[in-house]
């Protein structure tokens, strides 16, 4: 199975999505340039670095649904090193995408990116930004404000273009050993 809708609901309410996002602002640290991330692709927005270990409190409901998942479909050796790794905060506007890309890094030679866990924090309802794979990339997958999607990190994925109000996603990307 190439993408998993962690546990089918949300972990989050509108609420608790905002207290999310306050502590997310709080803690971000450092803005990525135009440049930095996947080659060959085009990403538009504001995407931001944030310390994974300020807001453990706040995330372990949904990462946890990540370390479970991961027991349960994929079984993929990960190191789950919260206090040591970063999220990206992601903050999609009205014409703001990300094309068809994977999160496999081949740069890194002692871990892979094993799974892709995003969130989505999105405070108000938005039109567009519709999540895609590339095994079945005409079907738009269900990502709502409080939900959470897991899938193996080689997947071929974009968002589509924003047309009304602001998509806002945490991504973590689970690394282990090298794939063998």
């Amino acid at each position: 199975m190439s993408i998993i809708d962690v546990m089918g609901s949300n972990f989050y309410d509108y609420k608790q999505i905002k207290e999310i996002n306050r502590e997310i602002e709080k803690h971000t640290f450092k803005k990525e340039m135009p440049i930095d991330g996947i080659t060959n692709a085009n990403k538009k927005g504001d995407f931001y670095h944030v310390h994974c270990s300020p807001l453990m409190e706040w995330l372990h409901p949904w990462l946890s649904g990540c370390q479970q998942i991961n027991r349960n479909i994929f079984g993929y050796d990960i190191y789950w090193n919260f206090h040591l790794e970063m999220f990206n905060y992601n903050v999609y506007g009205i014409g703001d995408e990300y094309t068809w890309h994977v999160d496999a890094n081949i740069e890194n030679t002692r871990t892979d990116p094993k799974l892709t866990c995003l969130l989505n924090l999105s405070e108000e309802p938005y039109e567009g930004g519709e999540f895609y794979t590339i095994s079945d990339p005409n079907k738009e997958r269900e990502f709502h404000p409080g939900q959470g999607l897991v899938f193996t990190s080689s997947i071929g994925h974009k968002v589509s273009p924003i047309t009304k109000g602001e998509r806002k996603t945490l991504s973590y990307w689970a690394h282990g050993p090298l794939w063998r």
